[in-house]
């Protein structure tokens, strides 16, 4: 019987037993980083979907994520990274876990079999018109996440689907469908590895590519980043010193009165501007910053 890529083994699995560790860690990397070229094959599909979640964070309409399992598991975390990273704002995010947070410490797989369970989820997230979900699967065919991307269609939300087998009900439902076509797995049917890492690296490039075009990632900074700690201050801080060639002092007194916005304290230090000032000039601009640069 020929089985789904993501459910077949990769002969070179065999007699792992019989090789030193160094060997066996080694054929890993060896076939994490052949399971990461799927992204790069994938870079057109990859690109309309960037697209896709540009229009709509720019719109300011809510992104969710959606999956079960290990691909679940990748999607909750793109989403809980955004807001520090590139200050994507959290109450426009959503994640649709199946299970959820309860399922979270000792993960249940019937929860994943559940297809009215994703569309109720689904319901209760409070996504709808030109909002936007990306559901991750690596079959392509979890019912929970089929369930949620047949409920987003039919709400008129904009679909994301990432699935690592070819014709798969998620990737064939979705409006912007992302194939990343990874080879079997050293453990067959552990999509945790190979599967999962090619899952975050796409990603991780629609995120960035986002965040580049809104002007959230500035000249290799995160300059949307609210610093709320001592090592995002002292990041901060730098930010605001290559930025505008300011003094460590100046930039630690305009990150202070901007409450550890640094878009906010760029524009004070560079535009003479005070925080009211800056943060109308940043509305106008629909919070970019690079046209002040």
């Amino acid at each position: 019987m020929k089985l789904p890529t993501t459910e077949d083994r990769d002969p070179q699995s065999i007699g792992l037993s019989q090789k030193t560790d160094a060997e066996v860690l080694s054929l890993l990397l060896e076939r994490q980083v052949e399971a990461l070229k799927a992204a790069a094959d994938a870079i057109p599909q990859i690109t309309q979907a960037a697209a896709a979640l540009q229009r709509a964070a720019a719109a300011q309409n809510k992104i969710g994520y959606a999956g079960a399992g290990s691909a679940g598991l990748t999607a909750l975390a793109d989403c809980l990274e955004l807001p520090g990273t590139f200050g994507f704002p959290p109450d426009r995010m959503r994640i649709l876990y199946a299970g959820g947070a309860k399922n979270l410490l000792h993960l249940e797989g019937t929860h994943e079999d559940d297809q009215q369970a994703g569309s109720n989820d689904f319901e209760e997230a409070g996504l709808g018109k030109d909002d936007i979900l990306i559901g991750v699967s690596a079959s392509g065919s979890t019912a929970y996440t089929l369930g949620v991307i047949k409920a987003a269609r039919a709400a008129g939300t904009h679909t994301i689907g990432i699935a690592n087998n070819p014709d798969t009900p998620i990737l064939n439902e979705a409006d912007h469908p992302i194939l990343l076509k990874t080879p079997p797995e050293i453990i067959a049917g552990s999509t945790r590895l190979g599967a999962a890492s090619a899952q975050k690296v796409a990603l991780n490039m629609i995120s960035t590519l986002v965040a580049l075009r809104l002007g959230h990632a500035v000249r290799g900074h995160m300059v949307n980043l609210v610093a709320d700690n001592d090592k995002l201050r002292q990041r901060a801080q730098r930010i605001l010193q290559d930025l505008t060639d300011c003094s460590p002092v100046q930039a630690a007194d305009a990150l202070e009165k901007a409450n550890g916005r640094v878009k906010v304290a760029v524009l004070m230090l560079s535009e003479g501007l005070d925080v009211s000032g800056a943060e109308n000039a940043l509305v106008l601009n629909n919070g970019n910053l690079r046209p002040f640069l």
